[in-house]
């Protein structure tokens, strides 16, 4: 799902090697260190990948500032349907 996702940004160029990585030391409740592992990105990929996203974030958002109110992409609102007096709708 990596490569796919990473692809549609097109940012094939990323290696997506994970590996079981110490997240940081924690302490239990009898006082003693446990470590938990697990297996992820490197910091350094996961750092590019989160930097990547958030200029991705910013040019859009500027391009929707210079767009303009009426450019928000969201569709109109259809109107409801309205029935005649009377008329429940049928579910089958």
């Amino acid at each position: 799902m990596d490569h796919a996702v990473l692809a549609a940004y097109g940012w094939d160029s990323i290696d997506t090697t994970c590996a079981f990585l110490l997240d940081h030391d924690d302490e239990d409740d009898s006082g003693r260190r446990r470590k938990p592992w697990r297996y992820r990105w490197p910091d350094e990929v996961r750092d590019e990948v989160l930097g990547r996203l958030v200029e991705l974030n910013s040019e859009r958002a500027a391009a929707e500032q210079r767009a303009g109110p009426a450019s928000t992409g969201t569709a109109p609102r259809r109107a409801a349907r309205t029935r005649p007096a009377g008329q429940t709708e049928r579910l089958i």
